[in-house]
């Protein structure tokens, strides 16, 4: 199965382990490996490999340093009572070891956190502040990047002392500085809604300064591309605009999924597309029998796209069946996104309500069971819709491997998977569609698996982000890899 990455974190993890194959040595690499693991939340991961790769052992290196105590923070937001004031305190005393060493303002101002954190006396923790300060460089000359991180130190050391005034000041000339870093921009966001959290103070301020939010995108089928009157444009940029969408995921058959599309690169989103099939397959069954003119502008998508993923051919299962589970994993994939960016996610239709037997009309409903609101484009006009009637009872089996079980299990549904690890006694699991390779795929996602752990693939994983809402945390537990045969991304479902 070809899945493209589901955020940066996930790309960067991959490059640094890709990197690591050729420079197996190189402390950098090792350093972006574990920074990813921890910021896509796979906490326990980041750990042993930061114990694996012997980073614990670093010193004069402020970010490997540092990395300890970032590890230590995310302990601390995961722990409650006097468990969380521990890990504050161990986190702070790390990163002030970072600072000793480096004299780093990044390690500096977050030890001052971590102690305010940790109730440390206060005239410590503002005389590092103070300190911080005056430590920070001038912002000319410096690139992007560097700027973006300058201001946010200084952001952050002002809302540490209470001034904030100066922290919007200050975080606005940041996101200025580097307005595309949304996942910088998230982790900041998260920083001070601690540090407010912490106060008790109103923290709804920070609003202003969230990441664009993702979408899962889906419509009906029609025929003529000029059908459905020349507004219709306008109103999906006015929508696009009015909701802030940054990143969106979907598929493009012709009609309103070619449309949205078209408004949304427009717009400079980053649009990613899942297919039931390859690319051929499709136009050849959702683009072409609609229209020869619809095929130009779908490849002109797929050129500008920022990722392609592609479900295999599988005599097993239907097309039909694969484009719900397509549809399935753009949704869930949206909903993982918006977690690492800390934002709502939403649905972007253009719906006519009067299909009620529609595959549009199902996508809206599966979405429904979701927390997250549908932003309904209303169209009337004679629709060829889709696949639908025969999407109601068809699905993808879902495969079992259990550590006391040579025989892979083979489930309906996602829910009675799940029911069926409720009741197991093993101590580990994994879990697969049935699609493609999955049978190997599974016994290597099982290979990399460890003690208590429920392992999913990628797909698995974009399901249970859709279905099980927060029964569980959903986080990048590695890649088990062959080299003769594609990696296999795989996550650990924690409740």
């Amino acid at each position: 199965m070809i899945e493209a990455p589901n955020s940066n974190y996930l790309h960067d993890y991959s490059t640094a382990i890709a990197k690591l194959e050729s420079n197996p040595s190189n402390q950098g690499f090792k350093y972006q490996a574990v920074l990813a693991l921890a910021r896509m939340g796979s906490t326990d991961f980041a750990q042993s490999e930061y114990r694996r790769y012997d980073l614990d052992k670093v010193r004069q290196n402020e970010d490997i340093m540092s990395l300890a105590g970032r590890l230590s923070k995310d302990l601390y937001l995961q722990s409650s009572g006097k468990t969380a004031l521990e890990h504050a305190r161990d986190s702070a005393l790390k990163y002030e070891l970072a600072y000793k060493e480096t004299k780093g303002y990044y390690s500096g101002v977050n030890a001052a956190t971590m102690a305010l954190l940790a109730d440390m006396p206060w005239d410590m923790v503002k005389d590092r502040v103070n300190t911080i300060l005056e430590l920070l460089p001038k912002t000319e000359k410096l690139l992007p990047k560097d700027h973006y991180f300058i201001e946010a130190t200084r952001a952050e050391c002002f809302l540490i002392l209470g001034e904030i005034s100066s922290t919007k000041e200050s975080l606005r000339d940041a996101i200025e500085f580097d307005p595309l870093n949304y996942t910088a921009h998230a982790s900041t966001l998260k920083q001070f809604r601690i540090i407010l959290d912490k106060r008790a103070t109103d923290n709804s301020w920070l609003d202003a300064f969230k990441p664009p939010r993702p979408v899962h995108f889906a419509g009906h089928i029609w025929q003529h591309p000029d059908k459905l009157g020349e507004n219709l444009p306008l109103r999906l940029s006015d929508t696009i605009q009015s909701n802030d969408i940054g990143f969106a995921y979907g598929a493009l058959a012709a009609g309103a999924d070619i449309m949205i599309a078209e408004a949304l690169l427009s717009e400079g989103v980053e649009v990613n597309f899942i297919l039931p099939t390859d690319v051929e397959t499709f136009i050849a069954k959702s683009v072409r029998p609609f229209g020869e003119a619809w095929v130009p502008r779908f490849n002109n998508c797929i050129e500008q796209s920022h990722s392609v993923t592609q479900l295999p051919l599988d005599e097993s299962s239907s097309f039909e069946a694969r484009t719900m589970l397509a549809a399935h994993m753009a949704m869930g994939q949206a909903i993982l996104r918006s977690q690492t960016l800390q934002v709502e996610p939403r649905q972007l239709l253009i719906n006519d309500p009067r299909l009620q037997n529609s595959l549009t009309a199902r996508h809206k409903s599966d979405w429904a069971e979701t927390p997250f609101p549908t932003i309904d484009i209303t169209v009337q006009h004679e629709i060829k819709d889709d696949h639908t009637h025969s999407l109601r009872s068809e699905t993808i089996s879902v495969l079992l491997s259990r550590s006391d079980n040579d025989a892979v299990e083979k489930y309906d549904d996602l829910n009675a998977a799940m029911n069926a690890i409720s009741k197991s006694k093993a101590d580990k699991h994994g879990l697969h569609l049935d699609i493609g390779a999955a049978d190997k795929e599974l016994m290597r996602l099982m290979n990399h698996n460890q003690k208590g752990n429920i392992l999913v693939s990628e797909s698995v994983a974009s399901l249970a982000a859709l279905k099980f809402g927060k029964r569980f945390d959903i986080v990048f537990a590695g890649i088990a890899s062959k080299a003769s045969e594609r990696a296999v991304r795989c996550y650990n479902l924690k409740a």
